[in-house]
């Protein structure tokens, strides 16, 4: 059975989101990117997919408010 690992190291981490490892680091400590898992090196590799998904505007970064969410597509109304 052959399996891609979950958990993945700076170095995999950046070839995964196809940047250099020093903007890895970078986005790591700006907050673009999660920190690695406590005690570890490793990285969730859904937790940068994640992240990811967030700044490329694909998932909101907050839940929106039900009816604030009504009002912005509403303005009417």
């Amino acid at each position: 059975m052959t399996f891609e690992p979950r958990l993945m190291g700076r170095k995999d981490a950046a070839a995964y989101c196809g940047i250099a490892e020093s903007t890895f680091s970078l986005w790591v400590a700006t907050h673009k990117m999660p920190l690695a898992i406590p005690g570890t090196r490793k990285w969730d590799k859904r937790a940068i997919d994640a992240k990811l998904d967030e700044i490329s505007g694909l998932t909101p970064a907050e839940k929106e408010d039900p009816y604030d969410k009504w009002v912005r597509e509403h303005p009417d109304g």
